[in-house]
């Protein structure tokens, strides 16, 4: 498992010497490789011939058993767990505590435990996680993953090496994304905080919402149901989170007379910025903010859409 540009020099940081902790706690966000960098720590633990820079080496039997199911390995994360709550439950921690009283399949084997998007971890889990925390058997490891630090329990923090996964500068995802065949896509990259990976993930909702930004760009004489089905067609959270920016752009454009994340748009979002005020864009953005907040909640999305896309209509003179 080969690390992002981005990464090498947090990761030489890392393992630059042979102190090691029972537990690390990765943040960063997902956009940025989070599970990867993690991932790679985790197998380099279990790896026992590291190339120099100390990255598993991928051949040995370790690393080949690691591409299946190594009985050293234990991997959990909430998209195993309850689809409806997307927590990690306290029975899933239990165990993980009896996989580490099992004895490793080789003498003096590292046992570890990765846990990705550890926020996701009820209060009794968590609870349970700490008791193992303060007890770390010989020779075991444990690793988690979040992209919210604040929404752990600070005495599990506490017992953990933070280590932040970098984010690719500018340069860094524009090259990734020419690598990777998509260099047609830099022009994106400010619509996804400069993350290559969550611009890629999500180019199908990208591409749809660019072609409902030919309507959008008509302002109140947009035709709603010519969008509607596209928009519901799609997901909608994310499509949401786009339309936030969109709008955050007009009204950037009326104070500043710039764009953030529309650049290629920029003479649309002129004409927009031109036909509404200040007041309509702001109680717009609030609605926005309002609906993002439960976007990803069993709403009903038809009426929500339509009430926001009358208000959006409306603002235009």
């Amino acid at each position: 498992m080969s690390l992002f540009s981005w990464q090498e020099g947090a990761w030489s940081q890392l393992t630059k010497n042979n102190k090691m902790h029972h537990a690390y706690l990765f943040v960063g966000a997902s956009g940025a490789g989070l599970e990867k960098f993690a991932s790679t720590f985790a197998q380099s633990l279990i790896c026992n011939k590291l190339k120099d820079t100390n990255e598993p080496c991928g051949i040995c039997q370790d690393c080949q058993w690691l591409l299946t199911e190594h009985p050293n390995l234990q991997v959990i994360d909430n998209s195993a767990e309850d689809s409806s709550s997307n927590n990690i439950s306290i029975e899933s921690i239990r165990n993980l505590k009896r996989f580490f009283e099992l004895s490793s399949h080789q003498i003096g084997g590292n046992k570890v435990i990765l846990i990705h998007n550890a926020e996701s971890l009820t209060l009794n889990a968590a609870n349970a996680l700490l008791k193992i925390l303060e007890e770390p058997p010989e020779n075991s490891y444990l690793i988690l993953t979040t992209n919210s630090i604040s929404a752990l329990l600070p005495t599990i923090i506490s017992r953990c090496l933070i280590v932040s996964c970098p984010k690719p500068t500018n340069e860094e995802a524009r090259q990734f994304l020419k690598l990777e065949g998509h260099e047609n896509l830099s022009s994106q990259l400010p619509l996804f905080n400069n993350l290559p990976l969550d611009l890629i993930a999500n180019q199908s909702d990208n591409e749809l919402f660019e072609t409902i930004i030919e309507e959008f760009k008509k302002g109140k004489d947009f035709e709603l149901m010519t969008i509607e089905s596209k928009w519901l067609s799609g997901d909608f959270s994310a499509l949401i989170s786009l339309f936030q920016k969109w709008i955050y752009d007009i009204f950037l454009f009326k104070l500043t007379t710039k764009s953030h994340f529309f650049e290629h748009k920029k003479e649309n979002i002129k004409k927009l910025s031109n036909n509404t005020d200040i007041s309509k864009l702001i109680r717009l953005v609030k609605s926005v903010n309002n609906i993002k907040l439960i976007s990803n909640k069993p709403i009903n999305k038809e009426l929500a859409f339509d009430n926001l896309m009358i208000e959006y209509k409306n603002i235009f003179k």
